[in-house]
């Protein structure tokens, strides 16, 4: 054990300490001094009240000491549910950011497939529009040599030459092939305005 002489008031004290705390052992004795001193030199105070009154105001130090440690480790307990709290906000932050960047391509996915869909659908209109053309055409065209059988068919024998149709032996495969036609041309409009 190692012994400390302190100066307190007007006295001194022989105090005993661990080895090593002889520096912190005086540095207390001075801080109880200093409090004394601040009492002033009051001739009608005794020694042991200034000792007590020293001793009152290092415990209020204390004691206000220990509300501020509180008050801080209250406000770290506090920051540091706020830092969690931050942390778990921006991490729901970031899925939100992900989700809307997943979203925002589907929907552009959505957009281009949707382009295409239009595009396709104005070519099978524009398709429609030509095979219903020709379509047209070829009920014209049937229609004119509908008008020229029967007038075969009426039209008095000229010079030999017969009004029916097993006179003229590619009338009736012709006839044929363009009945074959018109048929084909029906279910492709038929099958284009399904589509559409």
């Amino acid at each position: 054990m190692s012994e400390v002489k302190l100066s307190i008031g007007d006295r001194e004290y022989t105090v005993t300490c661990g080895p090593g705390e002889e520096n912190h052992v005086s540095s207390l004795g001075a801080v109880i001094n200093e409090k004394i001193g601040q009492l002033g030199d009051g001739q009608h105070i005794a020694e042991t009240q200034k000792l007590l009154f020293s001793a009152l105001f290092l415990a209020d130090e204390l004691h206000e000491t220990k509300k501020s440690a509180e008050a801080g480790n209250a406000a770290l307990t506090a920051q540091g549910e706020l830092n969690q709290t931050i942390s778990t906000l921006t991490a729901e932050l970031d899925g939100l950011k992900l989700a809307q960047k997943n979203h925002a391509n589907e929907v552009e996915e959505v957009r281009t497939e949707l382009t295409q869909r239009r595009e396709e659908s104005e070519e099978c209109r524009s398709e429609l529009e030509k095979v219903t053309a020709h379509v047209a055409a070829l009920e014209q065209e049937k229609s004119a040599l509908t008008v020229q059988l029967d007038e075969a068919r009426n039209a008095p024998t000229q010079a030999g030459f017969s009004a029916t149709l097993t006179d003229d032996p590619d009338l009736a495969p012709a006839l044929e092939r363009f009945a074959d036609l018109l048929e084909t041309c029906a279910d492709k409009l038929e099958a284009g305005t399904a589509s559409s």
